[in-house]
């Protein structure tokens, strides 16, 4: 009889330290050496243009994603037509590439945002990925403690063929720069989960901080992680 997996990979994105647990089925870099970084990493901490590496989940998409947003879910005082936009623009700076190292826009994967919906994403309040509708939804909810907003992804074979995105309500958010006041960001954080939504994998914090996909924020107010760096083009153009 043959029969067919469904894989699941779960990435969350903290203000502290990442444990195990929370990282599971990610591939990650070897980070965990108390060795001093070389020449070529401490100049990649000075500039993320010349840091290069990546990591993948193990799968990619063969169509363009198309994704929801449970408006319902945002916290009260959050201005929803903001955080929309945000979480538009998050998509948009994984898709089209977005940087400020003067690369051209080489990825060919592509979303599409198909509007509100009432769904929420398959994400329990432990971060934990929780059924399965074959739909893609970005939404708030309850997080454990220190976790800023988890991704789900579903894989079948060597595609992924579902993602969804939870925001820890925990958190005081800001959508913009300019409304943000010791407040995290809503769009780096996105912007990296959306990484993982696309196949994209944990780099480690010690020696690539300032890599989108690094496991820890930049902090409050901190938009950095909105472009990408050179390990996370290279790793989306390895895919698509």
């Amino acid at each position: 009889m043959r029969t067919i997996r469904l894989l699941m990979a779960l990435g969350a994105l903290t203000i502290g330290a990442l444990t195990p647990a929370m990282a599971s089925g990610h591939q990650t870099t070897g980070d965990g050496s108390p060795r001093a970084a070389s020449a070529a990493s401490r100049l990649a901490l000075k500039n993320p243009c010349s840091d290069h590496a990546f990591s993948l989940i193990g799968g990619l998409w063969s169509h363009t994603v198309h994704w929801t947003f449970n408006a319902a879910s945002t916290p009260a005082g959050q201005n929803v037509d903001n955080v929309e936009a945000a979480l538009v623009r998050s998509f948009d700076n994984i898709t089209k590439e977005r940087n400020d190292c003067g690369r051209p826009d080489k990825v060919s994967a592509t979303n599409s945002y198909d509007g509100r919906t009432a769904r929420a994403p398959g994400i329990n309040k432990n971060g934990q990925c929780s059924g399965s509708d074959g739909k893609n939804a970005v939404g708030f909810g309850r997080l454990p403690a220190g976790i800023l907003a988890v991704t789900c992804t579903r894989r079948f074979g060597g595609f992924i063929v579902e993602a969804d995105i939870r925001i820890s309500t925990r958190f005081d958010w800001a959508a913009t720069v300019a409304d943000c006041n010791n407040q995290e960001l809503i769009e780096p954080t996105i912007t990296h989960e959306v990484g993982h939504v696309f196949g994209l994998g944990h780099v480690g914090e010690r020696r690539h901080p300032l890599l989108t996909m690094s496991t820890q924020s930049d902090g409050p107010c901190n938009n950095a992680a909105s472009t990408l760096a050179a390990g996370d083009m290279d790793g989306l153009e390895s895919l698509y």
